[in-house]
């Protein structure tokens, strides 16, 4: 795989300023626990869909979107997990461990279930229309 010094460098850019931004949010905000909706925007996803569209095709961003979808659910998991082991273990290091985990296997399911569901979707379709 070759790396792309300008590529690498936008991205990090982006997701660099997107992170910042969310940061200021996060101080500015009275309520921490509505703050804290900033602490998960998608950076990276958005800096990597960006630069896939524009270095390669709709169809790759696209790709990259459903990845990150499957990713974000993960983050749900992961954030529950979290919460259910800091309040269980009484250690935070432990409990974030284990939810990073989770977070890993769970979104893995999450793609290779969204990708199944799609391709059935996509033979269906194939076989209607070549009823019709």
């Amino acid at each position: 795989m070759k790396v792309d010094i300008r590529d690498l460098g936008l991205r990090f850019v982006f997701g660099g300023l997107a992170v910042a931004a969310c940061y200021v949010v996060l101080q500015l905000v009275p309520s921490k626990s509505f703050a804290g909706i900033f602490a998960a925007f998608p950076a990276v996803m958005a800096a990597a869909v960006v630069m896939a569209g524009h270095f390669g095709n709709s169809e790759q961003a696209a790709d990259i979107a459903l990845g990150a979808s499957a990713g974000m659910l993960g983050c749900t998991i992961c954030v529950f997990t979290a919460t259910f082991c800091m309040e269980h273990l009484g250690k935070w290091g432990l409990s974030l461990g284990i939810a990073l985990v989770v977070w890993f296997f769970s979104s893995y399911a999450a793609v290779m279930l969204m990708q199944g569901l799609l391709e059935k979707r996509k033979k269906q379709r194939n076989s209607r229309g070549k009823a019709l």
